[in-house]
């Protein structure tokens, strides 16, 4: 019995030299191992006051960065409305084109007489007046050779017309512009076209008496 006393005290001994010292590594869990008994209260209080503050959030003292100025948006310039002039910008009606009055051609109509004008001769006057000519000439004691003084008043027949077949169309010249020479006058440009009138002529150049018709004109033959 002393001997195997003896045994289990020199086992024993050993097994002591050979323990390590704890390191004070703390463990995976979430509280704290003290290795030394604390002054404040029991060991059991103390454990769960350090378990308390240990499992507190730790607060984030962090500073805060400032966040960098955003640059400031560069604005097109607005340009200002101008309101438009209404003394400029007013849109003016077209004026009405002018439109020139109708010229009014006097009507011819047949005579009882008529009397020469400088330039003139029978012939002319039966055309003008649609006349037949056996019928003119027999009135007044005219032939073909006959030329009666400018100034001369001829007896105009009430009937009878020009007869085309045997002196040809009444009208000599188509009508159209004609240019005044230095001998004509308006009667005898009348006489050239035959089948117009001297006043159908003034009319239609708004002319007034035969004495405004000049040389180098331009007159329009209605």
């Amino acid at each position: 019995m002393v001997a195997l006393l003896a045994a289990l005290v020199a086992a024993s001994g050993c097994s002591l030299k050979a323990s390590t010292a704890p390191t004070g590594k703390a463990t995976a869990t979430s509280e704290m191992n003290f290795l030394t008994p604390t002054t404040s209260g029991s060991v059991k209080t103390d454990i769960q006051t350090q378990t308390a503050v240990a499992q507190q959030p730790a607060v984030a003292t962090a500073t805060a960065t400032p966040a960098a100025a955003k640059p400031e948006a560069t604005k097109a310039p607005v340009q200002a409305t101008k309101a438009p002039d209404t003394n400029t910008a007013a849109t003016k009606a077209p004026a009405a084109a002018a439109t020139s009055a109708p010229v009014s051609i006097p009507t011819l109509a047949r005579p009882s007489t008529y009397t020469l004008q400088k330039g003139e001769w029978p012939i002319c006057i039966a055309r003008r007046f649609d006349l037949d000519l056996a019928s003119l000439f027999a009135a007044n004691g005219f032939t073909m050779d006959s030329r009666p003084a400018t100034g001369a008043v001829m007896k105009i027949p009430s009937t009878g017309n020009w007869s085309t077949s045997a002196y040809g169309a009444r009208a000599l010249h188509a009508h159209a512009s004609y240019a005044v020479n230095s001998n004509d006058t308006v009667y005898t440009i009348a006489c050239y076209f035959g089948d117009v009138s001297p006043e159908g002529i003034l009319a239609a150049n708004g002319l007034k008496n035969a004495s405004d018709v000049k040389s180098g004109m331009t007159l329009k033959i209605p």
